[in-house]
């Protein structure tokens, strides 16, 4: 790979986070009186909207019935990772819901063993045990000051869970579909489900709160194309630590925008886990040349 093609491609992982992170506080300032079904349809709402234009224009707007049957299964696994999360960030301070969903990694490990066959070696057991000494930091602080919510930190780490999954799915998927119809058609069924429950939950949105939608469905979409253009052009032994980014913007759109600032217990724990997720996604051997991912989150 050339030079030039991996700073590009760190680039657009460091864009993607960016883009996301920018999503999670928007989402964060959205939950406060608003009723969660209502705020994961209007999400997905938006990102639909986008979705449609983006694949309009590169003419991929004709599906086949193998691209939504394929879709079904990663569009509940992501629907339910925005739901657990967006509760979770309606719960918890901003930095400490991403520090806990940095998790994921090592339940995609798990998971790709049950689903694909890959092989779980000691080094990714080791740093699973290690990782989860992070979250045990930070239930810590729960546990001897009252601090956060049981239910937040739940709904967090089942986010993570609901991730991995999703992440599994479109890798898999990328074999078979373009990256602009899998964002379409997933958009189009997490809407389509959660519908009945943002009627039941309905209640008036105002105007302002309706443009931060349509900011969500904008970053969303954009840093779904962010990341699937880098992970095509980037091993993801390259990329995957970029992902942990997220925690500065976590950390500093808390601080900005909702006077939050992360405890000790959340930092120590999030760097333990950030140091056992490295372990994770680095080359086992430096002989063992990295397969770049195609995954779409």
């Amino acid at each position: 790979m050339q030079p030039s093609m991996r700073l590009h491609a760190a680039g657009a992982a460091l864009l993607a986070v960016l883009l996301f992170s920018g999503l999670d506080a928007l989402v964060k300032a959205t939950t406060y009186g608003t009723p969660l079904a209502l705020v994961v349809f209007l999400r997905y709402a938006a990102g639909l909207i986008f979705s449609t234009s983006s694949a309009a224009v590169q003419g991929q707007l004709r599906l086949s019935w193998a691209t939504i049957r394929r879709a079904v299964g990663r569009s509940l696994a992501g629907l339910c990772c925005a739901v657990l999360f967006f509760g979770a960030l309606k719960l918890l301070p901003l930095a400490q819901t991403v520090a806990l969903t940095f998790t994921s990694p090592f339940f995609m490990v798990m998971i790709s063993a049950a689903m694909l066959g890959d092989p779980v070696t000691r080094r990714s057991l080791f740093a699973a045990a290690f990782g989860f000494l992070g979250v045990v930091v930070m239930l810590a602080e729960k546990l001897s000051s009252e601090a956060g919510s049981p239910l937040g930190f739940a709904m967090a780490l089942a986010s993570a869970v609901a991730y991995a999954l999703s992440m599994i799915l479109s890798r898999r998927d990328t074999a078979h579909d373009s990256v602009p119809q899998m964002i379409l058609v997933q958009n189009f069924i997490s809407a389509m489900v959660v519908l009945p429950f943002a009627l039941y939950w309905y209640q008036p949105v105002p105007g302002h709160m309706l443009m931060m939608f349509l900011a969500i469905g904008a970053l969303g979409t954009g840093g779904n194309y962010a990341i699937t253009w880098a992970y095509k052009h980037a091993p993801a032994t390259l990329l995957g630590p970029f992902e942990f980014t997220a925690l500065i913007w976590a950390v500093t759109f808390g601080m900005v925008f909702f006077a939050e600032v992360p405890s000790a217990h959340t930092l120590l724990g999030a760097v333990i886990i950030i140091g056992a997720c490295l372990v994770v996604v680095q080359p086992i051997a430096a002989s063992v040349r990295p397969r770049a991912d195609d995954s779409c989150p």
